[in-house]
């Protein structure tokens, strides 16, 4: 069985506005929904332009502050992450934006199990924004591909021989999906309240990505809501996420398929680049660094629901669905095979829909 190709430029893309909120708020997000006609105007491009312009200062601390997540298409589960470790930006003067990055992540495969790569782009985004009511469109299309590269570091499933043979087939697949999904840019849905929804390619005013849980009113942020897929012996970081200040707190909410059971570790940033960077480097699962600051085991079928008061900073909510972390031992089918000729099924996968909030503690 060969694996798909995976969609992994989407790592790299989603995220530039979510740390845009405060300049959004001071420029009146809300104001231009009450004349959309003005401010959606083609005529008005460059008034759109120079209001966009704000926000464009905060892109690089998003992109770099939060991993993004790694589809096959738009509404499959997360299979992997990408953590932009660097970051820069110009806006050029047609009023294009240049942004050059570079990072590390990880994917699963069936062939692979869990790759560990390394990629890096320099892209130019003809940027723009319309106006649905208060909710903005904020849209990238991609200009030109200035260059583009991927590396793998890490194979899991392969012995010294089976590496090689493997990065060579992983990395022209991943090519041809960086270039196929370079081209399409992305959309930041971003709504008055600070919520930011992402998708790859453009999404019409009034549409939404498909999302596990709908959130409606109420006075917290949502930082992420998706569907995750976490294989067996793998884990899955989700995050960095922001706490704004002392007396807030990250609500969770979650409902998993699939495995008996998984745990939801909460641990710092700084716990969690240590963790996460072994992760994507070796095969297998790292043991902690330091113990978690929670850990809850998330039963089969049942909506978990847990408020999380923590101080001012930032946090991973690490799933792990492996014998390594946490209470739970997930069933296995055995051991994992070193080449891929010997491919076996893997460890059973938990489907994992999950929201991740921000708001007043408790």
């Amino acid at each position: 069985m060969i694996a798909r190709p995976i969609s992994i430029a989407l790592a790299m893309f989603v995220l530039p506005l979510s740390g845009c909120s405060s300049c959004m708020q001071s420029a009146g997000q809300a104001s231009f929904g009450i004349m959309p006609g003005v401010v959606n105007d083609p005529a008005n491009r460059t008034l759109r332009r120079s209001i966009l312009r704000y926000g464009l200062d905060e892109f690089c601390t998003a992109l770099t502050h939060r991993g993004a997540p790694l589809k096959l298409r738009d509404e499959d589960p997360v299979i992997g992450r990408f953590f932009a470790r660097t970051c820069n930006y110009q806006e050029l003067a047609s009023g294009d934006v240049f942004i050059q990055f570079s990072g590390l992540g990880y994917v699963w495969t069936n062939v692979s199990l869990r790759l560990g790569f390394e990629a890096s782009g320099a892209i130019q985004y003809d940027q723009d924004f319309l106006m649905d009511g208060s909710t903005m469109y904020a849209y990238f299309r991609t200009r030109t591909i200035a260059a583009k590269s991927f590396n793998t570091l890490m194979v899991e499933r392969a012995g010294v021989a089976g590496a090689d043979a493997l990065r060579g087939f992983a990395n022209p697949i991943a090519q041809q999906v960086v270039d196929k999904q370079l081209a399409q840019g992305f959309t930041v849905i971003r709504d008055d309240d600070g919520t930011v929804e992402f998708g790859t390619g453009l999404i019409e005013r009034g549409q939404h990505p498909t999302k596990p849980f709908e959130v409606r009113g109420g006075d917290r942020v949502t930082l992420e809501n998706e569907r995750t897929e976490v294989h067996g012996q793998q884990l899955d970081f989700l995050g960095p996420f922001e706490v704004g200040s002392n007396d807030q707190a990250l609500y969770v909410n979650m409902v998993i398929d699939g495995v008996p059971a998984i745990d939801a570790l909460v641990v710092s940033k700084d716990v969690g680049d240590v963790w996460l960077d072994k992760y994507i480097r070796s095969p297998g699962v790292p043991p902690i660094p330091q113990p978690p600051l929670t850990s809850d085991v998330v039963p089969i079928r049942a909506q978990w629901s847990k408020a999380l008061p923590v101080a001012k900073g930032y946090y991973y909510l690490v799933l792990d669905n492996s014998s390594v972390v946490g209470a739970v031992a997930p069933p296995s089918t055995g051991a994992i095979p070193l080449l891929p000729s010997a491919l076996a099924p893997a460890d059973p996968a938990a489907l994992v829909n999950v929201v991740v909030q921000v708001g007043d503690a408790p």
